[in-house]
């Protein structure tokens, strides 16, 4: 407490006491993290405060952390935060601002993409390091706001990357993360539906494709409403962009290319049954197969082997 100037005593407010207000208010409200730190809800009540206070993001320094606000800095943050509570927007579409962690950079987002949160972030530079490069070209596949491929740019300085979006819109979120890396020599936008207006081959495509199905659309948190259907629904129980791609790549892989695709927890057995032929090579995350690559020359001898099968 401290007094005013009419001598009467008043509150100190401290950055602490809103981070703990908004934690303790979106608890109350019942409201999904969605992705974004931890289900305690500490770190969106911390980031929404910084974030109006234009602080660095190091919630652990007391400098910050005992600082006296302004109401004015009160008011700003108890808007932002009753925000988050009322429309359930998730925090990145609050401020327009996505971390995506590999490396620790932000991008660009607003509705008209799907905030990438695909657990591949953290193969990322292993995929790499097995490629099999050739004409140094990348495609991701499903873009968005080109999160992936711009990562993947900004850790070889040698790679050419295509981004691939059904949605036009789609494609200006990501030419905004382009320009704000600088990338614009060796990153550009191709507006398509999967490979249609594709024309290059690729040492590596990589991809996060829709993979719900209506079913469990009607099942997703009120956070999720607010993304793109485009990007999260696929016929056919989830199935049908995957299995497009799938059978689509080898055509716009070099010989030795490679695909790499995160299809959810859900899928992996699906594919493994149709395609048994292929040897994807699995990755699990939280103990499950979430993840998988393959070559393109393992699909062409899968194929041939498959081929054999039939005829005995």
């Amino acid at each position: 407490k401290e007094r005013n100037e009419s001598g009467m005593i008043c509150e100190k407010i401290t950055v602490t006491d809103m981070i703990r207000w908004g934690v303790s208010r979106m608890r109350k409200a019942n409201v999904h993290y969605f992705y974004f730190g931890t289900p305690d809800l500490f770190v969106t009540a911390s980031y929404l405060t910084f974030f109006v206070l234009n602080l660095p993001y190091d919630y652990k320094n007391l400098v910050y952390l005992n600082s006296k606000l302004e109401k004015h800095e009160i008011l700003a943050i108890k808007k932002i935060i009753n925000k988050r509570i009322t429309t359930r927007l998730p925090t990145p579409y609050i401020t327009n601002e996505h971390w995506y962690g590999v490396p620790k950079i932000t991008f660009y987002v607003n509705q008209d993409v799907f905030i990438s949160r695909s657990p591949i972030r953290h193969k990322l530079q292993d995929f790499m390091k097995d490629v099999t490069w050739n004409n140094n070209k990348v495609l991701d596949l499903g873009a968005g706001s080109g999160a992936i491929g711009i990562i993947l740019a900004l850790l070889n300085p040698n790679i050419q990357v295509d981004l691939v979006d059904i949605c036009p819109k789609a494609l200006k979120v990501a030419q905004i993360n382009i320009d704000k890396y600088n990338l614009g020599k060796r990153v550009k936008c191709i507006q398509s539906d999967l490979f249609k207006n594709i024309k290059n081959k690729y040492d590596f495509i990589v991809t996060v494709p829709p993979q719900i199905s209506m079913e469990e659309y009607k099942t997703i948190s009120a956070e999720a409403l607010h993304e793109p259907t485009i990007s999260l629904i696929s016929e056919k129980d989830g199935l049908k962009h995957i299995e497009s791609i799938i059978e689509e790549a080898p055509k716009y892989l070099n010989s030795k290319g490679m695909l790499a695709a995160e299809i959810g927890n859900r899928l992996p057995n699906l594919i493994k049954a149709k395609y048994a032929h292929l040897k994807f090579k699995w990755f699990k995350f939280q103990k499950e197969d979430w993840i998988f690559s393959w070559k393109n020359q393992d699909i062409k001898n899968g194929r041939k082997q498959n081929e054999k099968r039939r005829t005995l």
